[in-house]
């Protein structure tokens, strides 16, 4: 008996307090959910050359961006000692090239080129720009 009381009582108080009213929903045009990750285009394109300014063939390339991860896959130069990368991956600060002979004539070297982004578009979203290097790597 005391249950049935109790389930009258909280069903009225219910009524009365107005939870059965219904609610206006709330909307705020200002607030946009937007979701995505921001990406660069890089076209990074050079020539690996030994002390003398001869081409190196076959060296491998190695272009690492955000958080030292790699772009792209690794590279080996031609007989003309170039090589060429055109990816888009993760905005960086700083782009590292390491090159590396595999026949272990001259060591491994790398270089850094501070990354700066030109042809941003706006509306694009999350697209940072692109980022284009052009270097000659000597390595020893």
């Amino acid at each position: 008996m005391r249950k049935k009381i109790n389930i009258l009582l909280g069903g009225l108080i219910a009524i009365l307090s107005g939870c059965n009213t219904p609610k206006k929903a709330v909307t705020n045009p200002k607030v946009i959910a937007i979701y995505g990750v921001p990406y660069a285009t890089y076209d990074i394109s050079g020539t690996v050359v030994n002390k003398k300014h001869q081409p190196i063939e076959e060296a491998k390339v190695v272009v690492k961006g955000y958080n030292n991860r790699v772009i792209g896959d690794t590279l080996t130069t031609n007989e003309e000692g170039k090589f060429e990368l055109r990816e888009s991956a993760f905005p960086t600060d700083m782009i590292n090239i390491v090159v590396a002979d595999p026949e272990g004539q001259y060591k491994t070297d790398s270089i850094q080129y501070p990354a700066s982004y030109e042809k941003a578009q706006e509306g694009r979203g999350f697209y940072r720009g692109e980022c284009k290097i052009e270097t000659e790597i000597k390595v020893k």
